[in-house]
């Protein structure tokens, strides 16, 4: 609940909580309004896998530091953001999609229950 570990800080900041257990540590990591970016550091594979599935972040870093590929997708979740820029990604914030489909020959169209 400290102020700290509920603001999103930009800059050369660390803050350590202690925790008990995996599913501690995740409600701990969860428990923010903010969601850009987290650092998850195991040897256990298995345990990355399925913690980085239930973390809240948008970009997420394993036994790494910060360092991004450009062309990769950049951006959070929560109050830090929605949608993705980077490479090709970038092309989203610009456009609106849009999906139509057309027949273009006779057919029989189903019909639900029959």
């Amino acid at each position: 609940a400290m102020r700290i570990a509920q603001e999103e800080i930009f800059g050369p900041v660390l803050t350590s909580i202690p925790f008990a257990s995996e599913d501690q540590a995740l409600q701990i990591a969860n428990d923010t309004p903010y969601g850009l970016t987290a650092y998850l550091w195991t040897n256990d594979l298995t345990r990355a896998l399925r913690f980085t599935d239930k973390l809240e972040a948008g970009m997420i870093w394993v036994n790494s530091e910060n360092v991004r590929h450009l062309p990769t997708p950049f951006g959070g979740v929560k109050a830090s953001g929605i949608g993705r820029d980077g490479g090709d990604w970038s092309f989203e914030f610009y456009m609106e999609q849009k999906h139509i489909g057309f027949a273009t020959g006779a057919h029989k169209i189903s019909q639900l229950g029959v």
